[in-house]
């Protein structure tokens, strides 16, 4: 009889991956995982700079917001913060834009995390420009099939909190979570990826690790924030961070695809 998960024990991987992104950062300094990185040809230059350009959008908002704010004028102010969340935030976080960024950025993930594993397990995955191509596009689908569930259950928690109207206050924290899941399943997805798991059998293989997903979606959410460095910051730190978590405690690069049907781990 398989063992479900409860939310004791998603909070626990929730917590032990937000916990794991300092080590990740020293993790990354330690081991040099940048190295190599521009093997990739000018592809992923290219990607990468189309990713700075989005970041700019956001930063010349943040600056004319810097630049109009007015302590001495309170109307002025929440007015300025306004236009910074809605051109701002509201642009980077709007429909699919932060799959679309994951996606401009998936070199980057798909480098740091398979030398992440690599220094893990001793097992060099083929990281040749085809299975970058590869990874670009079965990112391309993740974030479409990504974003198409965040709306999916968007409308429903509309629906929801529509008849339920007493509880509508919660709305926009399942809405926000349920954003941080999938977003941070489109990261998860480049682990599950490296043993040759279908986008299917991922997506299914992620439910038992939900608080991983939620801690790394809400933690490239935070890092994006951070105009343009953030933007890059971000999938290198959460891409890393859950490769390290996922290898402690799952059992996916032992059993392979048998992992599917074992139950999660709980996390000491």
């Amino acid at each position: 009889m398989k063992k479900k998960l409860d939310l004791k024990e998603y909070s626990e991987q929730f917590r032990y991956t937000l916990f794991k992104m300092p080590e990740a950062g020293r993790f990354i300094q330690e081991h040099r995982l940048w190295e190599g990185f521009w093997k990739y040809g000018w592809v992923s230059r290219l990607l990468i700079v189309a990713a700075l350009v989005i970041g700019l959008k956001f930063l010349s908002v943040a600056i004319n917001w810097f630049q109009n704010f007015s302590i001495g004028n309170p109307g002025q102010a929440f007015q300025s913060m306004g236009m910074l969340f809605t051109e701002g935030f509201g642009f980077l976080f709007s429909g699919g834009m932060k799959y679309a960024m994951l996606v401009l950025l998936e070199v980057l993930v798909f480098h740091f995390s398979r030398r992440t594993l690599y220094i893990l397990t001793g097992n060099e995955a083929s990281a040749a420009f085809q299975d970058f191509v590869n990874a670009q596009v079965r990112m391309i689908k993740v974030g479409i099939y990504a974003w198409v569930m965040e709306l999916l259950f968007t409308i429903a928690f509309k629906i929801f909190f529509g008849i339920f109207g007493f509880l509508d206050f919660l709305q926009p924290a399942f809405v926000f979570a349920i954003q941080c899941y999938f977003l941070g399943f489109a990261i998860l997805d480049n682990y599950n990826e490296q043993f040759e798991l279908t986008i299917k059998e991922s997506s299914r293989y992620a439910l038992k690790y939900i608080g991983v997903a939620a801690a790394a979606g809400l933690a490239a959410y935070l890092m994006m924030l951070v105009p343009v460095a953030g933007v890059i910051a971000a999938p290198i730190l959460t891409s890393v961070a859950v490769t390290m978590v996922m290898y402690e405690i799952s059992n996916l690069h032992i059993l392979g695809k048998e992992a599917l049907g074992q139950p999660g781990e709980v996390v000491d």
